[in-house]
């Protein structure tokens, strides 16, 4: 490739750039399964308090991301602040550039193989520092850090000094921009081939996996803000369970309203809307169309050729929610750099209204254009409010929609790039030329990947509607990935012929 295209920018980055490097070899499965384990230790060491916020700061922060965070797993005032957000934008931003065409990169290359990876890990990290220091700009921690007050009362002699809470800002920044670089490296280490399936989705679905056990049965006791005379567990189905009675009726029925509404911890209505998504994921995996093939090579070997309705997984779904969340994070610093410009309040308001809700510490927006990409706290808000609910469900479907249809094309799995597979491998469908093997796919494939997402976007949105803030869209996210990683896992361990993990421990056992 002659000429200087843009990409060759990110050659002046390599050198100084951290990275993990190829294996020199193989890796066996049980190396994968100890790297895949540490790593995943690892990154959840993430859900540690950021240093210099106040004890318990997650339930006095005021949140206006409450509805993304599952989906992200973004933690409220811990080094997981802004979750795996930069580095999958980064990484659909890079993957649609250069399966459009809009970049000019040739990934069969290695220097540009080296370049789309680097590119991708700059990107993450840009986003990283961009949103961090927009979110303290914007004033989203000062409420939080220890031992803050309003200029006026550090006037007055009380709070923190100008140069001491700067070096909070700085502090704080510095935590939350370092861990996004160790959970992007994190992320290298499967991508370069150390563990099972894609680094993005096994975290999502280890944070999505233990957030759903510990918000049902989470033994943790909490102080429920504005009421610091009462604890509460942090697990819904646990605090019902501790707080029932059977000599109090009146206060069991209020108990068990209280279990299933609670909006400062988790509640049974999301639990069971996360529970109803896993389901559905469940039961769509099973829904598939079986092309017959056979072999030119060896005759009489005839086996059937499974295309999924769920073709791209979770995918599609997890793209449109990043491009809201987006959506929301920057409209939010946006929107708070207009206030401090001290611009007029009709100005800032066309972009958003938000409003603090006390009893939740939640930031609500109220109006605005932001207002329509934003999901419901529960059923009522989204009966009241139907244009909003509309415009936002089809804001999902249409780009769960878009991109299932483009990714079909541009990830290696579009019905030329499986006639091509089958060509090299001496398959044919049965009862077809070989010249006719990919429009006779053309029929299926991109059938498939429309109809899995719209399927798959529209229970996401139907949980969203009822009230499940992103809980459910983790879930369906999740579950959808964790079939793939276990699908990879199988794979290896039956070309490994076994583990010696498995072996050790049957020898124990007898």
């Amino acid at each position: 490739m002659s000429g200087f295209r843009l990409v060759d920018l990110i050659k002046f980055f390599l050198p100084i750039l951290p990275e993990i490097e190829l294996p020199y070899e193989s890796i066996t499965f049980d190396e994968k399964i100890v790297y895949t384990i540490g790593t995943a230790f690892i990154f959840l060491i993430g859900q540690l308090p950021i240093y210099g916020l106040i004890p318990q700061a997650q339930f006095h922060l005021i949140d206006p991301f409450y509805s993304i965070r599952s989906v992200f797993a973004m933690e409220k005032a811990t080094l997981l602040e802004l979750g795996l957000l930069p580095i999958i934008t980064s990484a659909f931003i890079w993957q649609l550039a250069a399966g459009l065409k809009l970049i000019n990169l040739n990934l069969s290359i290695r220097l540009d193989r080296e370049l789309f990876q680097s590119g991708q890990k700059l990107t993450s990290w840009g986003l990283a520092i961009v949103i961090a220091a927009g979110l303290i700009y914007s004033g989203y921690y000062d409420n939080v850090i220890r031992g803050y007050k309003s200029l006026g009362s550090a006037a007055a002699g009380g709070g923190l000094t100008g140069a001491a809470l700067l070096w909070s800002y700085f502090t704080i920044f510095l935590q939350v921009v370092t861990w996004q670089v160790v959970v992007s490296l994190l992320v290298e280490i499967f991508d370069k081939g150390y563990g099972f399936g894609s680094g993005i989705l096994c975290f999502l679905t280890l944070q999505n996996a233990t957030n759903f056990i510990s918000e049902l049965i989470g033994l943790e006791m909490y102080p429920v803000v504005n009421n610091t005379k009462k604890f509460e567990s942090l697990g819904a189905l646990l605090n019902l369970i501790r707080n029932f009675s059977f000599t109090k009726p009146t206060l069991t029925i209020n108990q068990i309203w209280h279990a299933f509404t609670r909006v400062q911890l988790p509640n049974l209505t999301q639990f069971y809307i996360a529970l109803a998504s896993i389901l559905a994921v469940i039961a769509l995996q099973n829904f598939r169309i079986e092309v017959p093939i056979r072999s030119t090579k060896v005759r009489g070997m005839n086996q059937m050729f499974p295309i999924r309705l769920l073709y791209c997984g979770g995918l599609p779904v997890l793209f449109a929610y990043t491009v809201i969340a987006n959506l929301q994070v920057f409209g939010f610093i946006a929107q708070s750099i207009l206030v401090k410009l001290r611009l007029s309040p009709y100005v800032t308001v066309l972009l958003a209204n938000y409003v603090v809700e006390p009893y939740s510490n939640r930031l609500v927006i109220k109006s605005g254009l932001l207002y329509f990409f934003t999901a419901s706290q529960n059923l009522l808000y989204s009966i009241i409010s139907p244009l909003r609910t509309i415009v936002y469900s089809l804001s999902v479907v249409i780009l769960s929609i878009w991109f299932a249809y483009k990714w079909c094309y541009i990830s290696g799995s579009s019905p030329k790039d499986i006639a091509k597979q089958f060509k090299d491998q001496g398959i044919s469908i049965a009862g077809k030329r070989d010249i006719s093997i990919t429009k006779e796919l053309s029929r299926v494939v991109p059938i498939a990947a429309v109809s899995g997402a719209f399927i798959l976007s529209a229970v996401a949105v139907a949980g969203d509607v009822f009230g499940g803030l992103g809980k459910n869209v983790a879930c369906i996210v999740g579950v959808s990935s964790a079939f793939g990683i276990l699908e990879e896992f199988m794979i290896d361990y039956q070309q490994a012929g076994g583990s010696q993990f498995s072996s050790a421990l049957s020898g124990f056992q007898q």
